[in-house]
């Protein structure tokens, strides 16, 4: 197979291009686990909360928490996870 001089090196050049690409998939999919992880945590904690609000029978309590969301990819501070239920105590 004979080569052409100006082809010399071009599958390490897409390589480095794809490069930034493919850490930013990885980053992208990191944050979607972070946002993931803190919707389970406001889910404990309005159950938690929705445990201890039910004091008195057949009154409905609305309860309600948010979890801070840890920023992965820049730029993407200060997310928040919001998580609310209501409760009724048998």
């Amino acid at each position: 197979m004979r080569r052409f001089r100006g082809q010399r090196g071009q599958a390490a050049v897409e390589l480095l291009a794809a490069v930034p690409l493919m850490i930013l998939a990885g980053l992208v999919a990191w944050q979607l686990v972070a946002v993931l992880a803190a919707g389970l945590r406001a889910e404990e904690r309005v159950r938690a909360e929705g445990l201890r609000a039910a004091g008195a029978a057949g009154r409905l309590v609305p309860v309600a928490a948010t979890a801070r969301v840890p920023a992965v990819v820049p730029g993407l501070g200060g997310l928040r996870v919001t998580a609310r239920a209501a409760v009724r105590a048998p």
